[in-house]
């Protein structure tokens, strides 16, 4: 028996989030199992969706999720729910980044922080925010080194740990600095508002997602070709670094092609899930509910790999298909558990709950079984 349609457009977004895991599990599994991250052929195009889109659409989602919540409560209730789960997130995002430097759960911590202010600005608002988001992080470039505390040649950066540092990694040279990304969270919340129902929202993210796909491979592409007759000197790191659609540094072309790769996957979502066999649609509506959890449990187990000695071990296509076979994995699991939300999932609602576990377990008993990401 098939869903609504109301319903299945909710899962709609479930699946987009566990295809978001999925393109994190597999340009993660290629950065520290590879031994080489390929530009060309079938992989490289893998590789360019999944490096930097794939979380962009990730924190898109959690926008998305974190708007749909907090129409759920009354404005002190639901400014309580969105601290307690911004406080969470952020000691998880240090923790994490213990051992992964390209943490994004502290760009999360302080979205949701601000995500009771973002919630009650207009939708045009928002979207110049976003958008003064991704000019503002090329005009601090001119006046703050981008590379000075980098050595791009390991992706090593240095000082993360002093108190400047930290504040600096996380607002503005990190891997994923609050400026730009907070853009993507921003862009969920505008999403969160608009109809899934309605078969033309569909259409024009396709549209919308195409062109702006294409309009920044090209563009991209033409820059460089000036860049290499004009400018000689800049070797192929550089020039991409500064016209390519590489998410370090996160400049307006990345910006603009991880938009359009996110609309694509949305719009595609959105349109095929009613009409995916409920065999298929399950499983990742189950894995996408417990996108926190899986986050946290890949790098866990790829930086388990790299201490045991398998660091760059392996060519990319194999690289990739342990990254697929991690994810098919976690697939399978959430359905077979998908009566229960994932462990960290539960833990945040917890912690939204403020540690009332009564509290919790009359939400649960009422229906509210669902486990929204961050």
């Amino acid at each position: 028996m098939r869903p609504s349609v109301h319903a299945a457009r909710d899962e709609s977004i479930d699946v987009a989030r566990a295809v978001a895991i999925l393109g994190m599990f597999v340009i993660h599994a290629v950065l520290v199992l590879a031994t080489a991250v390929p530009t060309q052929g079938a992989s490289g195009f893998v590789l360019w969706w999944c490096d930097g889109r794939a979380a962009a659409t990730f924190v898109t989602l959690a926008g998305f999720g974190v708007a749909r919540l907090a129409a759920r409560y009354d404005h002190p209730q639901g400014m309580r729910v969105l601290h307690r789960r911004a406080l969470v997130l952020w000691v998880m995002g240090v923790a994490n980044l213990m051992i992964w430097p390209g943490d994004i759960l502290r760009v999360y911590g302080v979205a949701l922080l601000l995500a009771p202010w973002l919630l009650r600005l207009s939708t045009r608002t928002r979207v110049v925010t976003s958008i003064a988001l991704g000019i503002a992080f090329p005009l601090l470039m001119t006046v703050i080194d981008w590379t000075q505390h980098w050595q791009l040649e390991t992706l090593t950066y240095v000082g993360v740990w002093t108190p400047a540092g930290f504040v600096r990694n996380l607002l503005y040279d990190g891997f994923r600095p609050v400026v730009p990304w907070l853009a993507f969270f921003i862009m969920g919340t505008v999403l969160a508002e608009q109809d899934l129902q309605d078969a033309r929202l569909w259409r024009r993210l396709l549209v919308a997602g195409s062109a702006l796909t294409l309009a920044s491979v090209l563009t991209s592409s033409a820059l460089n070709q000036l860049l290499q007759q004009h400018a000689p000197q800049f070797d192929a790191l550089t020039r991409e670094g500064l016209v390519g659609t590489t998410s370090l540094p996160p400049l307006p072309l990345f910006l603009l092609s991880a938009v359009g790769t996110t609309s694509l996957l949305l719009g595609s979502v959105v349109a095929l899930v009613p009409h995916l066999p409920r065999g298929l649609v399950e499983p990742l509506v189950a894995a996408g509910r417990r996108a926190l959890t899986w986050y946290l449990l890949h790098i866990g187990l790829l930086m388990t790999l790299y201490a045991a000695g398998f660091r760059q071990q392996w060519s990319p296509e194999v690289a990739i298909t342990i990254g697929v076979s991690m994810f098919v994995w976690a697939v399978g699991w959430s359905q077979w558990r998908r009566a229960r939300p994932g462990l960290l999932e539960r833990f945040m609602r917890w912690a939204a709950a403020g540690g009332d576990v009564a509290r919790l377990a009359h939400r649960e008993s009422h229906g509210d079984r669902r486990a929204h990401g961050p």
